[in-house]
C-alpha cells in the first residue's frame, strides 16, 4: 500500500547523494503504521457491533439485548407506582377499573381490532411480545397498571414508568371514572344505573340523548334498552352499533365535558350488544 522506502532504488544514471540512508528507522515506522491499521479495524468492528447488536430486536433502550421489559422490571415499576398515596384506589375490575380503561383506550386507537400487544409490535417490533411475556402470571394491580400505561403511552411507556411513575398513577386515576377511582361504585349500582333506577332518573334525561332514554328506562329487556340508549332499532348490525357508539362516545366523553354516569351507561350498553 503506497510508497515503501525499503524497495526504493535511485534512478539509473543518477548521481549518488551523500548523507544518511533513506531507510533509516523505516522498519520502526512501518511497524507502527501496521499497528495503527489493526487498531482502526478493531474500532470499526466495535462500532459496527454497537450499531447492529445481535438478537431479534434492536434499538431497545433498557438493556437485556432487547427492550429490557422483564417480570423483574415490572415488579420494580410496581414498587415505584405503589408510592403514590392513591395507589390503592386503582381497581382491576370488572366492572370498570383498569381492565375497562385498557379496553376504552384500545377502542380509541387507530385500529381497535388489534390487541395491545399487536399494536405495540406494529409500532416497535418485538415490544408487544416482550410485554406479554413479562406480564404472564395471575392478575394483579401492578400488572394491570403497567398494561394500562402501555395502552396510554405506547412505546414510550417504559420512559414514563421509570422516570415519572407517580404521574403515571395520577393520569390513570384521572382517566378512570371518578366513582370507580374512589372505589365507591359497586356492580349492583352500575346495573341499577343502566336500568335507569329512581336514584339516577334525574340524570337519565341528559344521558338519554344517546338514543331514547325513556324507552331504555321503560323496557325490561336489557338488550332492547341498550339499543334504545344508542338510538338503534331492533336488528341493528354490528357495524351500526360500533358507529353509533363512537359517535356518542365523542359527544359524552368526560374529558370533553360529558357526564361520567352517562358515559359509563353508554359503555355498558355497547359491551352488552357486542357480547
Amino acid at each position: 500500500m503506497g510508497f515503501d522506502p525499503r524497495r526504493w532504488q535511485p534512478p539509473a544514471g543518477s548521481r549518488p547523494t551523500a548523507g544518511p540512508a533513506v531507510t533509516s528507522n523505516v522498519e520502526t515506522l512501518l511497524a507502527e503504521n501496521d499497528a495503527l491499521r489493526r487498531e482502526v479495524r478493531r474500532l470499526r468492528q466495535q462500532l459496527q457491533d454497537a450499531l447492529h447488536p445481535p438478537g431479534p430486536v434492536t434499538g431497545g433502550r433498557y438493556g437485556g439485548g432487547s427492550y429490557g421489559i422483564t417480570a423483574a422490571q415490572v415488579e420494580r415499576w410496581g414498587m415505584s407506582l405503589a408510592r403514590h398515596p392513591r395507589w390503592s384506589q386503582l381497581r382491576i375490575g370488572p366492572p370498570g377499573g383498569l381492565r375497562e380503561l385498557v379496553d376504552r383506550l384500545r377502542q380509541q386507537s387507530w385500529n381497535p381490532a388489534l390487541s395491545l400487544e399487536q399494536d405495540l409490535d406494529r409500532r416497535s417490533p418485538g415490544l408487544g411480545a416482550e410485554l406479554a411475556e413479562a406480564l404472564r402470571g395471575p392478575h394483579s394491580r401492578v400488572r394491570w397498571a403497567v398494561r394500562a400505561a402501555f395502552a396510554l403511552y405506547g412505546p414510550r411507556a417504559p420512559e414514563w414508568l421509570s422516570d415519572e411513575p407517580l404521574r403515571v398513577v395520577e393520569e390513570l386515576l384521572r382517566r378512570m371514572p371518578r366513582g370507580q377511582a374512589r372505589g365507591t361504585r359497586t356492580e349492583n349500582h352500575s346495573q341499577a344505573s343502566t336500568a335507569g333506577s329512581s336514584g339516577s332518573s334525574g340524570r337519565s334525561g341528559s344521558a338519554g340523548r344517546p338514543g331514547d332514554g325513556r324507552s331504555a328506562r321503560q323496557s325490561r329487556d336489557p338488550r332492547r334498552a341498550a339499543l334504545a340508549l344508542l338510538g338503534l332499532a331492533e336488528g341493528a348490525s354490528v357495524q351500526a352499533i360500533k358507529r353509533a357508539y363512537r359517535r356518542l362516545a365523542k359527544a359524552h366523553h368526560p374529558d370533553l365535558g360529558g357526564e361520567v354516569e352517562a358515559f359509563h351507561r353508554l359503555e355498558q350498553a355497547y359491551r352488552l350488544l357486542l357480547s
